[in-house]
């Protein structure tokens, strides 16, 4: 059976071999974020259906565990998932299949919802994102959907950090010149100390092809300033995610990744032929004959951006997989 809704796993440094799950059709969400590197959002929503069957979901799942065991199972893909109303019911039938760890990537708009906080109740790790604490910031970065109000999203967040008992890693996406001002900072880590708990705040930054070009990311020093003042003006411990060059002698496997792996990994993370490797933690020279192979059968387009060439999967490709 062809998997359509999990993908992977994939190398991810935060989480090991990380297993996908989607269950929100390509870019459904609640947010047109000006960073997000799958493009502007299509369907830009605040209702919560059962988009993808639950029990689609965990066949698939059922049947890829049979041959594989990652380190964790991850919700993510190319929507918000707690738009599906079936995320609780999805998470109660990994646990009852597995005791593979579940992590939720939410961008936090739905946690002011009851609902939302009770499906997210059974994960091992929830990582919400909170870019912007000023509504005229959170307009301009996030672009929220009718409906929502920023001051209600970070009362959800509030909410859901009093009451969930599972790791939180909060995530923050910092874009040079659009929610990195003075203002936005202080205003970030106000709502930072007003939170009951955090087991870590993640830095980020918009090191891939984002939906606006105009968008541009914070050098690795600004992004340590930017932790350093975190770590020293609340209670919680900061820490840098965004993958920029390695700088390092560490060598990469010599192994030829397989077709499906690339595809998956450029599904959620579009990338040049050195990101692929590295997300890979393979070699270049192994991924770019992959990558030509895709390109020629119509599964990958390419794009010049900045003088890089970065790989997407072909947008009618990525549709028919939903």
């Amino acid at each position: 059976m062809q998997s359509h809704h999990v993908y992977g796993p994939v190398p991810s440094r935060r989480l090991g071999r990380s297993l996908g799950i989607d269950v929100i059709p390509f870019k459904t969400c609640t947010y047109d974020c000006t960073y997000c590197q799958l493009g502007h959002t299509t369907c830009h929503t605040c209702e919560r259906r059962e988009y993808v069957p639950v029990d689609l979901v965990l066949s698939e799942l059922k049947e890829h565990l049979q041959r594989d065991t990652p380190d964790i199972i991850s919700f993510a893909g190319s929507g918000e998932p707690t738009l599906n109303s079936g995320l609780g019911r999805c998470i109660a039938g990994i646990k009852e299949m597995t005791s593979v760890p579940v992590a939720v990537f939410t961008n936090a708009s739905l946690l002011w919802m009851p609902e939302v906080r009770a499906d997210l109740a059974l994960a091992d790790i929830v990582s919400p994102s909170l870019d912007a604490a000023l509504p005229r910031t959170a307009e301009q970065v996030n672009r929220l959907a009718a409906g929502l109000d920023l001051q209600q999203i970070l009362e959800g967040l509030a909410t859901f950090c009093a009451e969930y008992t599972g790791q939180i890693w909060l995530e923050i996406l910092l874009c040079r010149g659009v929610n990195d001002s003075r203002d936005d900072l202080e205003a970030l880590k106000g709502v930072l100390r007003r939170l009951a708990r955090v087991d870590r705040v993640q830095l980020n930054t918009a090191t891939r092809p984002p939906a606006d070009r105009d968008i541009a990311p914070l050098d690795r020093e600004a992004l340590q300033r930017v932790a350093d003042e975190i770590q020293r003006d609340t209670p919680w411990p900061c820490e840098i995610i965004a993958s920029f060059p390695k700088t390092s002698a560490h060598e990469a496997s010599s192994r030829v990744p397989g077709r499906d792996e690339v595809l998956e990994l450029v599904r959620c993370h579009p990338s040049t032929v050195q990101g692929i490797a590295a997300g890979l933690d393979v070699e270049q020279a192994g991924v770019a004959p992959v990558v030509d192979a895709l390109l020629a059968d119509g599964l990958f387009e390419c794009e010049e951006r900045e003088g890089e060439t970065y790989y997407f999967v072909r947008e009618d490709e990525t549709k028919g997989a939903h």
